[in-house]
């Protein structure tokens, strides 16, 4: 396997970017194999998150096609079980990491592999602070009506250098609208950015990752949630003693009881269910996951 190195040399302007970011690595190209393991029906990638940030600043730069990034919780999980056009989406994802420390905890217990947690919202300041060097251009698509346009804010006043080249916050199932869709889509290829990051929820900010952000080539692409809410600072975050130990799931249900006791009791209860008796114990699925 290739080594990988961060890079040492000081960034620069102009198109010297490119090969100031290709010199973040010992070999030609990239690492081509990818670190997974296999948790279930999905398989997670065991890259730190410090690497990972310089594998995707790297791809934003001189990737030309598409690199779609899943960051999976326990709720991605038990979708993967149900569809199976989720779970393929997930497949043809180039990298998927944990965000949640259900899938950390499966992979220790599945994989006997211990990996370190990469939430959405981490990756995403990692991702502007490292590309900020670079001038990297990024684009802000989804959460609620404002969040994004003020997430746009704080990261540009955070990290100097970073281009927030536009946001957007199309309407509810906006997808669905001809017209509409077609609009975003035009708003997002004229704002050309190298990174766009789509908080729509899952599954549908993977599958609109997969069907319609894809076909534009934009070099990378992250599905991040509820993540602009929390950096606009409309959802406060855990403290980072409550995320240490795993309970950041619990904080954000006491925050927000009616919006996600869904998503985490009854969400959490079935990933407990089918790695407890489906794996754990040795049983097989009870049968393929669903179209």
């Amino acid at each position: 396997m290739a080594t990988h190195n961060r890079l040492s040399l000081p960034p620069s302007d102009g198109s010297s970017r490119f090969s100031q970011a290709s010199l973040r690595f010992t070999s030609a190209d990239p690492p081509v194999d990818k670190k997974r393991i296999p948790v279930g029906v999905i398989e997670v990638d065991t890259y730190p998150p410090a690497e990972l940030t310089d594998l995707l600043v790297y791809n934003s730069l001189t990737s030309e096609s598409t690199r779609h990034v899943v960051t999976a919780n326990a709720q991605f999980y038990v979708m993967a079980e149900r569809l199976r056009r989720f779970r393929k989406c997930l497949e043809r994802a180039e990298y998927v990491c944990a965000d949640g420390f259900s899938i950390q905890l499966a992979c220790s217990l599945l994989a006997k592999t211990p990996i370190v947690r990469c939430p959405g919202v981490d990756l995403v300041r990692d991702l502007c602070k490292e590309g900020a060097s670079y001038g990297l251009r990024v684009y802000l698509l989804g959460g609620s009506p404002g969040s994004a346009a003020i997430s746009a804010r704080v990261l540009s006043d955070r990290y100097p250098g970073l281009e927030v080249v536009g946001t957007d916050c199309p309407p509810l199932d906006f997808e669905k609208d001809a017209e509409t869709l077609n609009a975003v889509l035009s708003r997002l290829a004229d704002a050309r950015p190298q990174v766009v990051f789509v908080g729509l929820g899952a599954p549908k900010q993977e599958y609109f990752i997969d069907q319609h952000i894809r076909p534009l080539r934009i070099s990378v692409a992250v599905g991040v949630g509820g993540t602009f809410e929390m950096i606009s600072g409309r959802v406060p975050r855990a403290p980072g003693w409550v995320r240490h130990i795993g309970m950041e799931w619990c904080y954000r249900l006491l925050k927000e009881p009616r919006r996600l006791w869904r998503r985490y009791l009854i969400g959490n209860l079935e990933f407990l269910f089918i790695l407890t008796f489906r794996y754990l114990l040795g049983g097989d699925p009870e049968q393929e996951p669903c179209s």
